[in-house]
Parts: structure tokens; sequence; C-alpha cells
């Protein structure tokens, strides 16, 4: 499938928008990745009036197999009639940011803004490969005999997070209803993410909204040194811890 021009005039013609070229890549090496910031408003039905779509149009230099790949996966709205069921159940607002964007490897997370009995919200995380257009996972980056092991590490900067988070927010907790709970294990190695800090570890706490405000960040980093002895010797982060 190729990639033009075409199909971002028909995302701007349904949000009233214009793009804005990003980031450029590479810093360091790999393809070089534009990113075109397409943003307007489309209708979101009677009772919640206009939704805000700001959302990244991805091209690969050179490469529109890979581009349309990764534009593919991050579900990027190129029709009026997307936008349209984009909006159908509730979505009032689209943004996203980038988190990395050189060495051929983009990091990307789109945020969803919902209404619903309350207004709520969610965030889909995507890392790519951008040689190939390929969203990496765990099982890309991290070697297999080591996840138990980077699990336990993460785990006790999960359990800190909370007795902590618990400490700052006494109203939160109570001897019958204690939200910070949880642990975490091996399937949340899944989504990896990569900053200029480092790789980054998500935990979706995941708490009720009316206590939302108590829930704790639960994002962790590990520089690339830390991180290296987890690392697939032959995955794209290997070759940066070195």
């Amino acid at each position: 499938m190729r990639t033009s021009p075409v199909v971002v005039g028909l995302v701007l013609a349904a949000c009233g928008g214009s793009p804005t070229p990003k980031a450029t890549g590479p810093a360091a090496s790999g393809p070089a990745v534009t990113i075109a910031t397409v943003e307007g408003t489309v209708p979101a039905g009677e009772e919640l009036g206009d939704a805000h779509v700001r959302v990244p149009f991805v091209t690969v230099v050179g490469d529109p197999a890979a581009s349309a790949a990764i534009n593919a996966a991050l579900g990027v709205p190129n029709t009026k009639a997307a936008l349209a069921a984009v909006t159908a159940l509730g979505e009032v607002g689209l943004d996203y940011q980038v988190g990395y964007n050189q060495d051929g490897l983009l990091d990307l997370t789109i945020a969803h803004e919902t209404m619903g009995a309350y207004p709520d919200g969610y965030t889909v995380h995507f890392l790519f490969d951008v040689a190939t257009g390929k969203a990496l996972k765990g099982a890309d980056l991290l070697a297999a005999d080591q996840r138990p092991a980077l699990a336990a590490v993460l785990d006790q900067r999960l359990q800190a997070e909370m007795a902590s988070t618990r400490q700052e927010n006494p109203d939160c907790a109570t001897e019958d209803d204690d939200p910070y709970q949880g642990q975490f294990t091996v399937e949340h190695l899944d989504d990896v993410g990569l900053t200029a800090q480092g790789v980054v570890f998500t935990y979706p706490y995941d708490f009720p909204h009316v206590i939302q405000a108590c829930e704790p960040l639960g994002e962790f980093t590990l520089t690339l040194a830390e991180a290296r002895p987890y690392l697939r010797a032959d995955g794209p982060l290997a070759a940066l811890a070195r």
C-alpha cells in the first residue's frame, strides 16, 4: 500500500486542520522519519459537542511500505467515515506524544479522551522499528531467560511507589479498602517504551474513576546501562546499550 499526500488531504478535509511537520530522524542512524500533526475538530454528537483531534501521520522517508505499516498500526483516521467512527463511542479527544525518534526507533503514545458517565481517558503506546514498520513488543527486545529477573527488579520499584503514595495519601486507603495492591509480573513486560532517559516500563494501576486522584504514576525507567543485562543480544535496544 502506497502512502500519499491524498491520504493526508482526506484527514484534513474532515478535521478542518493542517499538518504540522514534526521531529525528523535520524539523529544518529536509521531511516529518516517525519511526523505531520493532523489537527482539527469533528462533531462528537449533540450531547458531546465537538471532538478535538490531533494525530500523527508518519512518513519513513523513501519507504512507503514501512510508512503504511506504522500508520495502519496507529489507526490514524484517513476518511470522514473513519473519523466519525472514532467519535461514535464517546471519544471526545485524540492527542499524541513522541517519546523517541532516532536510531531507527520511533516511540509514540496516542491519548484517547472519552466521555461516558464520567470524563475519562486512556493511552495506547507503540514502539516501532522504522526500517520495517514493525511494532515491537517485549519479546522482540528482552532476553527470555532474563524476563523474570527484570520483573522482580521492577516489582521492587512498584512496591516502593505504592508504599510511598499510600503514605502521602492517607485518605486513599483504609484497613478494609487499600487500593495499593499489585505485583509487577512478566506479563507486564510486553509493553516497552523508549525515551532519551532510557527504557520505560509501565504498570497499569487502573484505579476506579472515583479514586483516580490517588493513583501513582506507574512508570519505571531504566537507563540503557541498567537495562543492558536484560536485553536480547540481537535486539535493537542492545545495539543502543553497547
